[in-house]
């Protein structure tokens, strides 16, 4: 579920400042789900609380959401499909309008951020802001030391050359490799093709960070809200590129 500091939410409800609403909250003019509050500091469950000032209840117009789902395989990133009922925007339990930001195929499991503010969703995936992404990759050989050098300095693929990435070594055996790959890109199934041009096909992958973004407590299947950190790294962008 999703959070927020009374004093925010009722002024993205468009009632009054955040500090008016500070005064409201001291005054006792402020109820939530039927109990007045006296506290600046209460958080708002924006999805389940009815919040009344005066007696009025209101409504958030333009708060801005932010989720990280942990997504399991065979689950689509489309919003809506109407061949298929495994939709991972369904797996996070808010009504309002979400948005992916960026995508994960079927057969690619981990992180995937949904929100509503368009601007973060935009300098996350643009691939001139560079926002790394970090993601866990199984593949059905010996990747060899030349190799992984190759691969990092970019690959040639049919809708042109990836950018530099960086690859650390987690496992070798004489079959497999484990590995995480980052990158700061997201061209369609690229990972992948980048293995794919070499020989190797790609057993398993999951992304694992996007920017400062991370899974941290999430189990497979689950949704966070941002944390207080998380948000800090929100503002950073937007301060920086907007």
């Amino acid at each position: 579920m999703g959070e927020m500091r009374i004093n925010k939410y009722i002024a993205a409800c468009g009632f009054a400042s955040r500090r008016k609403a500070d005064e409201l909250v001291l005054n006792g003019l402020v109820a939530v789900n039927g109990e007045v509050i006296n506290e600046p500091g209460y958080m708002v469950d924006i999805e389940n609380d009815a919040v009344k000032v005066k007696n009025k209840l209101l409504k958030i117009q333009n708060a801005d959401l932010y989720y990280v789902l942990n997504k399991p395989l065979n689950y689509l990133s489309s919003n809506k499909d109407p061949h298929s009922k495994n939709l991972a925007r369904n797996l996070i339990h808010y009504k309002g309008h979400l948005f992916n930001v960026g995508r994960l195929d079927s057969d690619t499991s981990g992180l995937l951020i949904y929100t509503n503010d368009g601007d973060f969703a935009n300098i996350m995936t643009h691939p001139s802001y560079n926002i790394k992404k970090r993601y866990e990759v199984s593949i059905n050989g010996y990747l060899k030391d030349d190799t992984k050098d190759s691969i990092e300095q970019g690959v040639l693929l049919d809708d042109g050359k990836t950018k530099k990435c960086k690859i650390e070594i987690k496992k070798r055996t004489s079959n497999s490799t484990r590995l995480h790959i980052i990158i700061s890109e997201g061209k369609n199934r690229q990972i992948r093709r980048m293995f794919e041009k070499f020989g190797f096909a790609v057993t398993e992958l999951k992304r694992l960070t996007h920017g400062r973004i991370s899974l941290d407590g999430v189990r497979e299947g689950q949704y966070r809200v941002f944390t207080k950190d998380e948000i800090l790294y929100v503002n950073e962008l937007k301060q920086k590129h907007l």
